[in-house]
């Protein structure tokens, strides 16, 4: 067998794809679990615990993974590896599962499991994991660390994962949400004192006002459903209303968004008598975001396209620029602590997306991403399973 460390064949796209099964995996957790040492390790780690073989496989957990999965059977995950376990969006991009995926070079667990072995010594990283969950999507933070583990004459690795999501979730609060707080409440100040010393038209001082208001209210119920969201308490209100209308608003909100200057907005040609179902207010985030997001990665005099289409089981909503996201960002563009900024704490806008466009109201957000079409992010809203029929009013 080829190690784990060493270069990976063709076969795959990253590391090793060999596996073992049947009297031989039965072998390799007959000798991690009848050795006491096994024991004491998985039952004195208070974080998710797992002893894998030298193919990444899982041979036994610890108690607070069972309880964290709902694992009923304890032999239900033997074989598998970490990110099939946690149903990670990339485990089976790969020729033979997880770590086997160009995904996976990016992945920390992986990376941390990898210099374990080939180095023989203890390896930490940060993992950030996609993943579906009974239907829903799911972002969540990892602190890993791989440790080699001598059994017999057995060579396996402990690995660690500690939940950081809550941690991450500070990190936006603080880095994002409060910087952004402060700069517009300096900003409000700003234009008041112009206003006290009369230095400054107050019609326009006054609409300035306005605007940083109207900017610092979204900001901070952007942030209550995002966390109403996450616990999964967020109601929606799924009404019907014009496609025109959504457009119309999301316009007048890019029109005065900072990002917009410098930058051509444009409304493709869309059916007039266009109606769909969702929640205005989450669809406008959405929106909003991919298009801020769009104008963001846009040249000066760079294009932004909006775009509504009508197709038989529901309505599209994309937002399209020329730019186009490199493989490393596409394949963690929606995870909650990943972003292209510079600073930690950012990545909360196209994560915000697909846990409001999927999560929430029940629809799909994806993108795709071409040299020659540029990057075009969609939210798709189907519709009720008894309306399946064209939206068109005329």
């Amino acid at each position: 067998m080829r190690p784990l460390g060493s270069q990976p064949t063709s076969e795959t796209d990253f590391a090793s794809a060999e596996r073992i099964s049947g009297l031989d995996l039965n072998a390799e957790v007959a000798a991690c679990l009848d050795n006491p040492v096994a024991h004491v390790i998985l039952d004195a780690v208070e974080s998710f615990a797992m002893i894998l073989n030298e193919h990444r496989q899982i041979l036994a957990a610890n108690a607070a993974l069972y309880k964290a999965l709902a694992l009923e059977d304890p032999n239900c995950f033997q074989g598998l590896r970490p990110g099939e376990l946690f149903d990670c969006v990339h485990a089976q991009e790969g020729p033979n599962g997880c770590g086997t995926s160009k995904a996976c070079s990016r992945c920390g667990a992986v990376l941390a499991l990898l210099a374990a072995q080939s180095q023989g010594i203890p390896t930490e990283g940060e993992c950030l994991l996609s993943s579906q969950e009974h239907g829903k999507w799911n972002s969540r933070e990892f602190q890993v660390r791989a440790t080699p583990l001598r059994v017999a004459d057995h060579d396996f690795l402990v690995l660690v994962l500690r939940d950081i999501s809550a941690l991450k979730r500070r990190e936006v609060l603080e880095q994002v949400f409060l910087h952004d707080l402060a700069n517009t409440l300096q900003g409000l100040q700003g234009w008041t004192e112009l206003l006290q010393v009369s230095k400054t038209n107050p019609a326009i001082a006054a609409q300035h006002i306005l605007d940083l208001s109207d900017h610092l209210t979204q900001e901070v119920t952007s942030q209550r459903l995002l966390v109403q969201a996450e616990r999964g308490e967020l109601n929606t209100e799924m009404i019907e209303m014009p496609a025109s209308k959504i457009l119309e608003d999301l316009e007048t909100a890019l029109l005065r968004h900072p990002s917009a200057r410098g930058r051509v907005l444009e409304i493709a040609p869309y059916p007039l008598g266009l109606w769909v179902t969702c929640d205005p207010r989450l669809l406008h985030r959405i929106l909003l975001n991919m298009a801020v997001n769009a104008m963001e990665a846009s040249l000066a005099g760079g294009k932004v396209v909006l775009r509504v289409e009508a197709e038989p089981q529901g309505c599209r909503f994309s937002v399209q620029n020329a730019g186009c996201m490199s493989e490393e960002v596409a394949s963690r563009v929606f995870m909650r602590s990943f972003s292209t900024k510079a600073g930690s704490g950012r990545g909360i806008g196209t994560y915000s997306m697909k846990l409001l466009g999927e999560n929430v109201m029940g629809g799909e957000v994806g993108f795709q991403s071409t040299m020659e079409a540029g990057t075009r992010f969609f939210v798709f809203l189907p519709l009720n399973p008894s309306e399946l029929h064209s939206r068109l009013k005329g």
